[in-house]
């Protein structure tokens, strides 16, 4: 089996991510720490292929030849592999902490893979989440000063502390690079 990261953005500015950032500059004190925020849509897709090359392969036909994950008249996508994250995570003193937000209880990447399995009759595809995937420039000394303060921008504890992802129905998961 093989893991696939799936990111779809927008070509146009995602107006979502800039109201974030603003948000989270202006309300919430990250002024000076914060230089960058970009939104994506993220699916993971577990493969039953076991080569890399395939699944790469397999992914962009995927991607490019259904109407699920990419509109090419507005999207734009990247693929990525799991065991490959942390390249290029310093960048002139500012981290690029990634924080995947996503649902348990949200079960579209299972009607997803349905699609795929069925009428599309892509059965290599064996699981599918979904998720909102966050990318962060953030100004800080230490990977762990960049993670901490990824975290308080992220989890909504109150009116004026995080705002990207609410704890009590939703989970997410931080890496720092690409």
């Amino acid at each position: 089996m093989t893991t696939v990261e799936l990111v779809v953005s927008l070509k146009i500015p995602d107006v979502t991510a800039l109201t974030a950032g603003n948000a989270i500059r202006r309300r919430l004190g990250y002024d000076q720490v914060l230089k960058a925020l970009t939104r994506a849509d993220y699916y993971r897709l577990d493969l039953d292929v076991d080569d890399r090359d395939a699944a790469e392969a397999l992914t962009r036909e995927i991607a490019e030849n259904t109407n699920l994950f990419v509109n090419p008249n507005k999207h734009i996508y990247e693929l990525r592999f799991p065991e490959d994250r942390g390249a290029n995570a310093n960048v002139d003193g500012e981290w690029l902490v990634n924080v995947l937000v996503t649902s348990p209880d949200d079960s579209s990447g299972e009607g997803i893979r349905g699609s795929l399995n069925g009428h599309l009759g892509y059965t290599q595809v064996i699981g599918v989440q979904t998720g909102v995937l966050w990318s962060m420039r953030i100004k800080a000394d230490s990977e762990n000063e960049a993670r901490k303060v990824a975290e308080s921008i992220t989890v909504t504890r109150a009116q004026d502390q995080g705002i990207l992802m609410n704890p009590h129905f939703q989970e997410y998961e931080m890496w720092v690079g690409e």
